[in-house]
């Protein structure tokens, strides 16, 4: 029983929470593919894979479902597959990734960031494992988090540290929260790559809406010393205004909040798609036109970066509980041709 335990805690922190890491973390890369000079653009995905574990077939009880795992091992293989496959075919110069998860219990042993990596082969690649259990062995190890994955000009990493209420699972399961920043010498000189998932169930949305104002204030910075800076990932706040059809009781919509651009110093800008959702709730396995659907998976970009495209990628929901979305960027005027410090 208490093993159980540990592990329905870890559930639900898994899906509601992310990031650990130390503050000053980082990682040089002095050795990296360099931008081909051909290339005057950047292209992006963000995609949240929900450990391979919440596809079409899913609910899950921490968002008023009723099961604490997915339906079965086939449809974690299967979710896992399908999303490495989608991944290596993107032919993105950056990928983030949200919720990629090492084998273990939660999706029924299928190593979801193995397959990734795989599919992403020819990439550099940083995890930064947002959550993980402590002590245990395999096969009851947890490790959960963040991949990044850079094709070119990759020259260093660090993680940048957020506001927490408190963890009451520090023990056996670790938790602390922050975003994976990768430096990147691309067009118009340094780029920094800011990989993001805050908390999700927190009351009003208030820690969420702190923790990114925390890491807008240390983008600002970097783009004070010269950093083009894109903050991508799961903000589990509504990025733009949407009304998909849904027929979800409001008794289940209590985590939806807004994100508020005047948060936003001048300049700065939300890049997303309101025309098609990236994430579903889960109080049910997914039907379309029921499920509440909105968008909190896109881009905040600072001044000096130029938005070429955006676009969310209709997946129906069928191997996550969100959907990617792919962007395209610029290197703008306005900023000196500054160097990644490796």
């Amino acid at each position: 029983m208490a093993a159980a335990a540990v592990f329905c805690a870890g559930l639900f922190v898994l899906h509601a929470c992310s990031t650990t890491g130390k503050e000053g973390t980082s990682r040089s890369f002095p050795a990296h593919p360099e931008w081909p000079q051909s290339m005057d653009t950047i292209s992006v995905i963000t995609w949240n894979l929900g450990y391979s574990g919440l596809g079409r077939g899913s609910d899950f009880f921490a968002d008023g479902g009723r099961s604490w795992l997915p339906p079965g091992p086939g449809t974690t293989r299967e979710s896992a597959g399908a999303i490495a496959a989608w991944l290596g075919e993107s032919d993105a110069d950056i990928i983030l990734t949200q919720e990629n998860a090492r084998a273990s219990v939660v999706n029924y042993w299928t190593d979801l960031k193995g397959r990734t990596d795989r599919a992403l082969a020819g990439y550099q690649r940083l995890f930064h494992a947002d959550f993980r259990t402590r002590y245990l062995p395999p096969p009851l190890r947890i490790s959960n988090g963040m991949a990044t994955y850079a094709r070119h000009g990759l020259v260093q990493s660090e993680i940048w540290p957020m506001p927490s209420d408190g963890d009451p699972y520090d023990g056996l399961i670790r938790r602390r929260y922050g975003a994976l920043a990768t430096y990147v010498e691309g067009p118009g000189g340094c780029w920094v790559f800011v990989n993001l998932h805050t908390s999700a169930f927190d009351e009003g949305g208030a820690l969420r809406k702190r923790q990114v104002a925390t890491l807008l204030e240390r983008a600002v910075a970097a783009h004070a010393l010269g950093y083009r800076v894109v903050m991508g990932g799961d903000f589990n706040l509504r990025l733009v205004a949407t009304q998909f059809p849904h027929t979800t009781e409001d008794e289940y919509l209590g985590w939806i909040h807004d994100f508020d651009p005047e948060v936003l110093p001048e300049g700065w800008r939300v890049v997303a798609d309101g025309a098609t959702p990236s994430v579903r709730t889960n109080e049910r396995a997914y039907q379309p036109g029921e499920n509440y659907t909105t968008v909190i998976d896109g881009f905040v970009v600072s001044p000096g970066v130029d938005v070429v495209s955006v676009a969310g990628v209709e997946l129906g929901f069928r191997h996550s509980d969100h959907q990617p979305v792919r962007a395209r960027f610029k290197a703008g005027e306005g900023l000196p041709q500054a160097r990644c410090e490796g």
